[in-house]
């Protein structure tokens, strides 16, 4: 990108005195070969090495001992440079070109001082394969139109845009031909001291790459002004050769995975006479005069993380969100909006069932912790450590209780902490009609979000919740008569049962599996025992109610334990999570990612995950200690302590 429209300086760096003061390292003594020191490989980037199979001293070249590597590296490089581009920009008054890579079907990504509004995209042009052949001659660049009115996100201060790109060239060249570069939400991805490569198209020219040149560099030592533990979370530094035009080049690590999106140089502050501004001719500084120390790209974790927040209150981000997860097999949390018009969907609140009829059935209410057989589960012992985090009912206790079932609300977020719920599987009554949804007297409202949160008015906001039940409405209905099990079933359709899910998910994503559960009850006449929750997080996305401006975090992963009666002294417990941070965890964990090559959607898109019931403990903050000696995944031996669910047989009890 030319330095007259660039917010930033991306200049050379040389391989000198200067840059070897910035990494603060000696040089090699005479004819021997400097060795980084032997360090500690994070889990995470551990967990990406390549098979030995595929890269034999893979493991050996992260911790220093040696430069060897496989001939693929250079086949995979090949097939990764396909999807950069230089973008240009034809500015009735000043034009500038830098660089971007297609991260998703029919989405690039670059840097925002690129492409900063969506008037600049709209003029912008990608030019892919504008390269050296090996003929040594330049290729055609084929030309693409961005269409920024489908998706345009972009950030200032992380400096990124994603925009869309139309599926054909002006010589009708499909865009699929160029491929795409998956992004990993996960940090952990590159090392202090990896080497890293760049492809990029500096000045504007012909596709060019700086291939293991350089190392990624940690600046705390530096101190630096404003670079802190904090800033370092969202920027990665390096020393990878650029120039002007190099901006929104991808960043790889060494097993060619994008480990950033390079931006901009950072300058020795310390070098620097007293005042001096960048870019501020009045210093009486040259570019030529500035010791730079490193240059900076933006961490794709941090850009993940930037789309979670925004994803409920900007629907670009969640469009873009949601062709990034479907890159790397998952399915979108949210889906295009449908419209539904079916009576229950706009039904307004019925009031609050009164007092006496809770009266009424005292001693029938509530989840029994000696259900099952030989297995006390007591929700006290499971929520212990974790009171303070429980919303008090009027009067004073924490736990709701229903025909069958029992509820804690969080008290910060207003949903459920925890659901549990019994089920029979030898007396189940089908409840007949939905019933109407309503809050519940015995608590405060504002501990329980009723239909101004999920709203009526569809299209005023940027997604419309549904309110997902936790406990099945099918799931606490048996017991002697028809007549018992419809109460149950109004009684699931209170909102301290329920929490925000997008359109289709919790149908979608648990049905399956809750069918299973229940048809198992059903056929082997058991008993089981559910519990379920949100998972919070303190990143989770904040999504506000704009009739009331009420601010919410929305939770956008679920947990579920299933406890089946084996035998009247034995039970089994199986523990399940679905929600795309532990998907990309657990993908990780069991090697699902080979090179560039994910598994396909179709293998991916159905699949929840089966996980250790201590995972879940992890997560939430419960004590589930009375169920780790059933957990049927905890006894494994393998490392590989987690299962794909493909299809509900696939469920190890």
């Amino acid at each position: 990108m030319s330095t007259d429209r660039s917010l930033y300086p991306d200049l050379v760096l040389s391989f000198d005195r200067n840059l070897e003061r910035a990494l603060n390292r000696e040089k090699p003594a005479k004819g021997k070969r400097r060795q980084p020191p032997a360090r500690p490989i994070p889990v995470v980037r551990k967990s990406l090495m390549e098979p030995l199979s595929k890269d034999p001293r893979g493991w050996e070249r992260l911790v220093g001992e040696s430069n060897l590597v496989s001939i693929n590296f250079l086949d995979r490089g090949r097939r990764a440079a396909d999807a950069v581009c230089m973008i240009r920009v034809p500015a009735p008054e000043i034009s500038w070109r830098g660089t971007g890579f297609l991260v998703a079907q029919r989405l690039l990504m670059t840097n925002h001082h690129v492409l900063g509004t969506l008037a600049e995209a709209s003029q912008a042009e990608a030019e892919f394969g504008y390269e050296i052949d090996v003929d040594g001659v330049a290729r055609h660049p084929v030309k693409f139109n961005l269409a920024p009115h489908e998706i345009f996100f972009t950030d200032p201060e992380l400096d990124v845009t994603l925009v869309s790109v139309n599926r054909y060239s002006d010589a009708d060249v499909p865009l699929d031909r160029y491929g795409r570069l998956p992004l990993i939400p996960l940090s952990g991805k590159a090392m202090d001291g990896e080497d890293v490569s760049i492809i990029q198209h500096p000045r504007g020219e012909t596709k060019q790459i700086a291939i293991r040149a350089s190392q990624v560099i940690d600046l705390r030592c530096r101190e630096q002004p404003g670079i802190d533990d904090d800033y370092l979370e969202k920027f990665i530094h390096y020393s990878t050769d650029t120039q002007p035009g190099s901006s929104g080049a991808p960043v790889f690590s060494d097993n060619w995975q994008v480990i950033a999106i390079h931006h901009k140089a950072i300058p020795d502050w310390s070098k620097m006479p007293k005042g001096f501004k960048a870019q501020d001719p009045r210093t009486g500084v040259g570019e030529g005069d500035i010791e730079w120390l490193a240059n900076e790209g933006v961490r794709v974790s941090a850009i993940y993380r930037k789309l979670e927040r925004s994803r409920f209150s900007d629907a670009n981000a969640a469009a873009a969100l949601a062709r990034l997860e479907e890159a790397i097999g998952l399915q979108p949390l949210i889906r295009p909006q449908f419209s539904r018009t079916s009576a229950a969907e706009f039904e307004a609140d019925r009031k609050p069932l009164k007092q006496v009829v809770w009266d009424k059935l005292a001693g029938k209410l509530g989840y029994r912790a000696d259900f099952l057989a030989g297995r006390a589960l007591s929700l006290e012992d499971i929520l212990a450590g974790s009171e303070d985090k429980v919303a008090p009912l009027k009067d004073g206790s924490l736990l709701l209780h229903y025909l069958h079932f029992s509820t804690a609300i969080d008290r910060e977020r207003k949903f459920p902490l925890l659901t549990a719920v019994n089920i029979r599987g030898d007396s189940l009554f089908h409840p007949g009609d939905r019933g109407p949804w309503r809050r519940d007297i015995r608590i405060d409202d504002e501990f329980q979000p009723n239909e101004e949160f999920y709203g009526r008015d569809k299209g005023t906001v940027p997604v419309d919740f549904d309110r997902g039940h936790l406990v099945r409405r099918f799931d606490p209905c048996w017991g002697e008569d028809r007549d018992e099990a419809i109460i149950a079933n109004d009684h699931t359709f209170h909102y301290t049962n329920t929490a925000p899910q997008v359109n289709g998910y919790n149908a979608n994503d648990w049905g399956n599996l809750e069918d299973y559960v229940l048809s198992q009850t059903q056929i082997k006449e058991k008993r089981v025992t559910v519990f379920t929750g949100p998972i919070f997080r303190s990143d989770d996305p904040l999504f506000t109610v704009r009739k009331t401006e009420a601010t919410y975090r929305i939770p956008i992963s679920f947990w579920k334990i299933a406890v089946i009666e084996r035998s009247p002294t034995e039970i089994a417990a199986v523990g399940f999570m679905n929600g795309q941070l532990k998907y990309v965890s657990a993908l990780y964990e069991a090697q699902v990612f080979g090179g560039l090559r994910p598994y396909t959607l179709e293998e991916l898109k159905e699949q929840n995950i089966q996980v250790p019931i201590a995972t879940i403990e992890e997560e939430t903050g419960l004590n589930f200690a009375a169920l780790r000696d059933a957990d049927t995944l905890g006894a494994l031996e393998a490392t590989k302590r987690v299962r794909f669910i493909r299809k509900a047989s696939d469920i190890l009890f």
